[in-house]
């Protein structure tokens, strides 16, 4: 672990993606699956563990950080390899995995023991699944939070290209959720949402070199002029929720059924251990 700085920047969530691949094709997907952007130039684990550490160096901490896809439990040695390293920079309090739940095969033990919180985002899924991730997560890791993420009511249509003046740009900047929730790292950038990084729109986002300031951080994180991105967003324009999760064909009960084999063969597995 790096030595602690004496001035800090505080990040209350800080949002990192894997990898841009992703089991399912939702409709409006907020990280526009199937065309999201590839989260790193380079190999992935190593060149968003540099910048965390260049972030860490400047003196920024972050309470939670949440690893993403795409669905980050595809490729399970790509998550295990990056938990262990993102977990060593020391930058995070709290290392989050986020999940449609439809890949448990890829958190594997090694995995699990990084992970303080695992999250899992319900797109249409039963009881059974659900029940079953419980039971799994209490037999190999009891010290795993567990939670559901449920989006019943529908979330935002992204996929829609809409522009409003600056004026009102300038006024959903000020009153926008995504920025204090959504701080994003890819391609070598800290991006202020996760919209502008899944956009592409990196000359938006703060370049994080060893040579990164503190101050810099702080100047863009406190910016108050409302960002050219922030015009064409969606989610701020309180416009009609869409149904979460929608599908072009019937995946997801098809994979939520070889999750659900694949949990009880690793239920019935640990309960004979402990036999």
């Amino acid at each position: 672990m790096m030595e602690l700085m004496e001035e800090t920047f505080h990040i209350r969530e800080l949002e990192i993606s894997i990898t841009s691949r992703c089991t399912l094709a939702c409709a409006h997907c907020g990280f526009l699956v199937p065309k999201q952007p590839l989260p790193s130039i380079g190999e992935p684990v190593a060149e968003l563990a540099e910048t965390l550490a260049n972030l860490f160096k400047a003196g920024v901490r972050v309470q939670s950080l949440a690893v993403l896809g795409g669905e980050p439990t595809i490729d399970g040695r790509l998550l295990e390899r990056a938990l262990a390293r993102f977990s060593a920079v020391g930058i995070a309090e709290r290392l989050e995995v986020v999940t449609n739940g439809l890949t448990p095969r890829g958190l594997t033990k090694t995995s699990l023991q990084h992970i303080d919180r695992l999250s899992v985002s319900v797109y249409g899924l039963g009881g059974t699944i659900l029940d079953r991730y419980r039971t799994w997560i209490s037999l190999v890791a009891p010290h795993v939070e567990l939670i559901f993420r449920m989006n019943d009511e529908g979330w935002d249509p992204w996929s829609d290209e809409r522009e409003v003046s600056d004026e009102q740009a300038q006024a959903m900047f000020d009153d926008c959720w995504y920025r204090r929730h959504c701080a994003t790292v890819e391609r070598g950038r800290l991006f202020i949402c996760s919209r502008i990084a899944k956009l592409s729109r990196d000359d938006e986002g703060l370049a994080i070199t060893a040579g990164t300031t503190l101050d810099d951080v702080r100047a863009y994180m406190n910016r108050i002029l409302f960002l050219p991105a922030c015009a064409t967003c969606t989610p701020m324009m309180g416009l009609e929720l869409v149904p979460a999760g929608v599908q072009p064909d019937d995946r997801i009960p098809r994979l939520e059924a070889r999750a659900i084999d694949w949990l009880d063969a690793e239920i019935r597995s640990a309960e004979a251990r402990i036999v």
